[in-house]
Formats: structure tokens, sequence, C-alpha cells
């Protein structure tokens, strides 16, 4: 590339570098933060809830084939809260809800305001403020004061008659900040054959028509969708009037490319982003693979949407199996430790049942947690969840027998295409009743661990139990579960048979629940060889293979999700596939989504592929890097670690590394140096 560096060699340049390899129709700078000048107080996990609620919600209402099951825990729609005020004045407090007022027990008959907005004219002395908020299904009681600086009172909520505790406070504007919109970008449509319009990208959002007559439209992620006959589409396409004119949808569409009887120059579409002040990099000299990873990463920007969403355009909810393959992308390609978190908060409290109606999307939300820890630090929300956990974990436990295996009921209102036992494991995966299965016992091992090392943390009693259950089910798993004579794990207890489904699954999952210090031959070929259902299972498997064999985790790489950047869609799909039908999914002809943050595996893969690097310590606390640049001339990262960005840049004579204040580099040749500093040291 005339006039270019030899390769991006700082956090910009870098960044500059994936930015042309991307397909995000928009710059930074043209995404509308959502409005922050407000405090909000919220009873503990309403917000997240809220926030869930919402996103259910709205993927119901918008889509014509929802597959959620509905035992997520619903916000409460009462809360009283309470503070000490220790001078007069005026007082203007935005609600949530209906109020009711008192002070020091005294009601305030009628709450003084209208509307949202209560003005309280307070005596010139202590006084104890009381006030009772009741919302509805989609308004979650919550209040601000205005302006924000005049927030710095301490609120204690009680939420529907529970115990009194502090309050949780969100950044928002005038609106709730569980109902706003994660930000928002303006775009515009190309015209195409067919008259089609091209947003460039797949994106969510809604298309905004000019004044005129009611348009038609239909959206699609591909051009046969958009063109598909109407019994065909997945979205509900309802036209509404907006005030002052003009026509817009009334459901947010997941789409790249619409088809309407307008012009092109009648249609703006504004859509649904998260702002991202430090986003990930990472590039190369290989174009394909710089490619691929600023696809999985846009992949997963998209699905940002207040939490991690399964995809755009269907389901557009979260699921906690793919939480987990999202944070690790997240860690690597946005560094929004808070999108995380919301989404374990709101999970980890189902209505009833397992979390999203299936026994190892449980187990995935324990895993998640402690993966969480480790990428992103936060020891101050571990410290809120941990008797959560340990008591989450306590619940699953009582399905555990007396050898520590994981035997979990079918439990009603599950996930409808879940087998025995209400386990999904993966698509296309088919377990046998009566039998216990290696794979799942595999992600209660690293259940398990993972509650101990959570615990562990935050000097929480329960890591002993957990740690001892984990060694119970591990000597169960070596006697039972472990063909000696092919070496490699079976596909269930018991059993001669190591070819059946779930015995790839067994084995890479044995690799990433720490059953092996190093994977033996047997293992690693199971790991190499197995072609798994979704992208989802596979970027998991290829992190099982980064340990023996990254090179051919690359190559794979290339094959899998390069066959889908191949395609030209601008995003990576729900299931990749060779057929000649590529839409097809569920029997319906656009079934799949193109979309999907589970797909995005590539951009936590190809970094720890190249790189080596991992964090030693929580939050990149402390990190080591082993680069392994195989046949890449040049390679370039940024970490967008909690502490600052760790920059890696390494060709065929140097490696050098940036280290953040607050990060400690661990060399591989041993030793450390803290930052802020930058090393370097000959390749090779």
């Amino acid at each position: 590339m005339s006039g270019r560096p030899r390769h991006p060699s700082v956090a910009e340049d870098i960044r500059r570098w994936v930015a042309e390899h991307s397909p995000q129709p928009f710059q930074e700078s043209e995404i509308s933060a959502p409005s922050r000048e407000l405090i909000w107080s919220y009873g503990r996990g309403e917000y997240e809830l809220a926030v869930l609620a919402r996103l259910v919600d709205e993927g119901f209402a918008a889509n014509r084939h929802v597959h959620y099951p509905r035992s997520h825990r619903r916000p409460a729609v009462a809360a009283v809260f309470r503070t000490t005020v220790a001078h007069g004045g005026a007082l203007r407090m935005r609600v949530a809800g209906a109020a009711s007022v008192a002070l020091d027990g005294v009601p305030l008959d009628p709450a003084p305001g209208s509307g949202d907005l209560l003005s309280l004219d307070l005596p010139d002395r202590t006084v104890e403020l009381v006030v009772e908020v009741v919302g509805h299904a989609s308004l979650v009681p919550a209040l601000a004061l205005e302006p924000a600086e005049a927030d710095v009172l301490s609120w204690e909520v009680s939420v529907e008659g529970g115990d009194w505790v502090a309050a949780a406070r969100r950044r928002g504007g005038t609106r709730p900040p569980h109902l706003a919109p994660t930000g928002s970008v303006s775009l515009g449509a190309r015209g195409g054959p067919d008259g089609l319009l091209d947003v460039g990208a797949p994106v969510l959002g809604r298309p905004v028509f000019a004044p005129g007559p009611r348009p038609v439209v239909v959206s699609g992620e591909s051009p046969a969708e958009a063109c598909g006959a109407p019994l065909s589409h997945e979205t509900r396409h309802d036209v509404v009037e907006i005030p002052g004119g003009g026509w817009t949808t009334r459901h947010r569409l997941g789409f790249r490319y619409l088809r309407t009887d307008r012009p092109a120059a009648d249609v703006t579409v504004e859509a649904s982003v998260m702002p991202v002040d430090r986003p990930g990099a990472f590039a190369c000299s290989d174009d394909r693979l710089t490619k691929i990873w600023a696809v999985a990463q846009y992949t997963l920007r998209m699905c940002a949407q207040g939490l991690t969403i399964d995809g755009i355009k269907r389901d557009r909810m979260p699921w906690a199996g793919d939480q987990a393959m999202s944070t690790l992308v997240n860690a690597f390609a946005l560094g929004e430790a808070g999108l995380v978190a919301d989404g374990l908060v709101a999970l980890g409290q189902p209505g009833h049942g397992y979390v999203n109606g299936i026994a190892d999307y449980s187990l995935w939300w324990v895993i998640n947690v402690d993966l969480a820890a480790r990428y992103f630090g936060d020891l101050e929300f571990l410290a809120r969840e941990a008797s959560r956990v340990d008591e989450f974990v306590g619940d699953l436990a009582q399905h555990a027998g007396a050898d520590g295996v994981f035997r979990p009921p079918r439990q009603s209102g599950g996930f409808v295409d879940a087998g025995p036992g209400s386990v999904f494991l993966d698509w296309g995966v088919e377990l046998d009743e009566g039998r216990d299965a290696v794979a799942l016992q595999m992600l209660w091992h690293w259940a398990l661990r993972s509650a101990e090392r959570v615990l562990e943390r935050v000097g929480h009693a329960g890591a002993e139990r957990w740690a001892s259950l984990a060694e119970r089910l591990a000597s169960t798993l070596r006697t039972r579960a472990w063909s000696a004579d092919r070496g490699m794990w079976r596909a269930y207890l018991d059993s001669t048979d190591s070819h059946s489904d779930p015995a790839p699954y067994a084995n890479f999952l044995a690799v990433l629940a720490g059953m092996h210090a190093e994977a033996p031959p047997g293992v690693q070929d199971a790991v190499r060889g197995l072609a798994a259902g979704t992208p989802f299972m596979n970027a998991l498997r290829l992190r099982a293979l980064l340990e023996s064999d990254p090179a051919e985790a690359l190559a794979q790489i290339d094959r899998v999700w390069g066959a889908m950047l191949d395609r030209g869609y601008g995003t990576f799909w729900e299931e990749a596939t060779d057929a000649e039908d590529p839409f097809e999914m569920y029997g319906r002809p656009f079934g799949r989504s193109l979309c999907h943050a589970w797909s995005a595996g590539p951009a936590a893969l190809i970094p720890e592929a190249v790189f080596g690097i991992r964090p030693l310590g929580d939050g990149w606390s402390s990190f080591t890097i082993a680069p392994a640049l195989g046949a890449l001339e040049w390679a370039s990262l940024v970490v967008p670690a909690p502490t600052g960005d760790i920059v890696v840049v390494a060709d065929r004579e140097r490696i050098e590394v940036e280290v953040p204040l607050g990060s400690t580099f661990v060399p591989p040749e041993g030793g450390e140096i803290e930052g802020p500093a930058r090393v370097s040291w000959p390749s090779g």
C-alpha cells in the first residue's frame, strides 16, 4: 500500500487499519451516545432484568418465529426508596412510574408534581424522605434527581417488600435508561438491482421514510430474503406514521437490504449501535485474516444491544451459552465489561427452571462468571454476586449423585429442542436417553472449578465445597469415562463407543475444563478432527486446539469463517454451511440468522493463536505472550484491557509490547515488567 508504514505500530494506527477491513458502514464519530446527564436509582438487579424483559418483549413482537423460553424472571413493578436529607430547599425528582412521597412518615397528598416530575420543598432540618414508586410490566420503578449534581444522597431501596439494600445507580437522561437505546447512527442506503436498497452491512434499526404516501417495505439480511414472498418473512414489517410527518416501521428490523416503493433519497436508517470508547484491534500481513477478525468484531458489536443478544434478526435475546463465547470476544474486540456483567445479572436469576430452560446453559452461566472475572477483573461485581453464585451452584448440585455426576431432570416449559434432562449441547447432537454424556460432565466439572475460583477470589467459604465436588467428579470421569486403549474420552460413562456424537465434544470440553495439564495425542486428534455443528461450539473446539496446534486452528478458521466471509453479507452466521440453500434453517427459507453473536469467536481466537496472549491475573493485571507468526510477515494487536490498551507488534525482526499502567508483562523467558512500559526484543 503506497505511502503506508510497513505495518501499523501504535494503537490508533492498528485501529485505522482494522477500520479499512471492517464492514462497518459508519464512523465512530457519527454515533449519537445515549444521554447520561442524570443518575437513576434502581433496585439491585432490576435494571438488568428490565433490559432483558424489554428485549424479550420486543423480540416476540417483531418476529414471527421466536424460539425463546420465557423462564427468565420479570422485573418488579413496585419499589420503595428512602434517604435522609440534611438540608432544606427545593428538590426536583424524576420517577419511572406513579409516585407517592412521605417526609418523616407523613404522606404528602397529593404528590407534589405532575407526570414523571416531582418538585419538593424540604424543611430546613434533617428529614427522612420516602418515595414509593409503582410501575408496570415495561416501566420498572426508578428515580433520579435533577440536576445530577444534586444526587449526593444515599438511597436505599426495598423491592416488593424485600430487605432494604443500597440502590443501584445508572447514568441516563430524562427517559429511564432501561428504556433508552444503547446509541444510534443515521445511515443512507444505496440503490441497487431489483429496486433493492443496501445499507452496506447488517444492522438493527428502523428505516425512516420522508413524508408522502404510506410506503411498502420488506427487509432481509440477504437480497434473496428481501425479495422473498410475504409468508417467508421472519420479521413483521408493520409501517406507522411518525408524529410530525414521515413513516417508519413499528419494530426494529435486523437487515442489510430493503425492498420498498420509495427511492433511496427518501429513506434513511436509524441503526442501534453501542458507542465503544476503546475498541480492540487486530491487523496482520494477511488481509483475509485481518478481515475475518474485523467482521467478527462487527458481528458482536451489532449484537451488543443493552445485553448481548443472540442475533439481530430472529430470537434477538440473550442466551447464556452464547454469552460465554461473547465474553472472550468482547475482551479482545470491545472491552465493554458492563455488557458482560449486565448479562450475567439478568440471566442469573431465572424465574423458574434452568437458565434459558436448558440445563447446560445454567452451567455456561457459572463458567461465564469466571471468564468475566479473569478478562475484566471486576472484584466489586464478584463480591456482590458471590452468594448468588454459591446458591446457584448449590441448586444444580442437588442433581449430582454421590459420584459427582450431574443428572439434571427434564423441566417443563424449557427449551423445546433440548434432549434428555433439558440438555442441548449443540445443534445436531442427539443424546441417548438414560445415559450419562461425558460432554455434559465436562461442562459440569468446568462449572464447578469456575465456581471454586470465583468464590476463592472473594474469600467465600463455598469455594471448598465446589472444589471437593469437582475432585469427586474428576475421579469418576477418569475411572469410567477414559478410554486407555484409545487415549481419549468416551461418549458416555462406561461406554465402549468413542465415535458417537458427544465423544469429540467430550474431548475438547475436557481440555477447556482443565482435565489435562497437557492434552494426550488421542485427545488432540479428537479435537482437531471434529466438525462441530455451530460456530459457537466450533470456536470453543478451536480454542482447545490452540493449546496443541495454533497453526491448524488458524487454518480451520480460514476454512469455516472464510467461507462465510466469501458469501459477502458482512457478518458471521448462526450456522456455517456449504448447502445449496444457505439461508434455510428450522424448515423455513430464511430461518438462518446471518448476524449471530456466537459466531464471533475468531475475534478472540486469532489473537490468541498468533500472539499466544493470555491474562495471568484478573483484568489483565498481568499477562504474557508467545508470538508465533508462522507464515505472517507481521501482526499487530490492541487489547482494550481495563487498565488501558495493551499493544503488541511483531514482525520478522522484532517484537514490541506496550504495557499500560496497572498491568504487568511477564515475558516468555521470565521476569516481570510493570507498566507503563514499552519493551522490545528480537524475533526468533
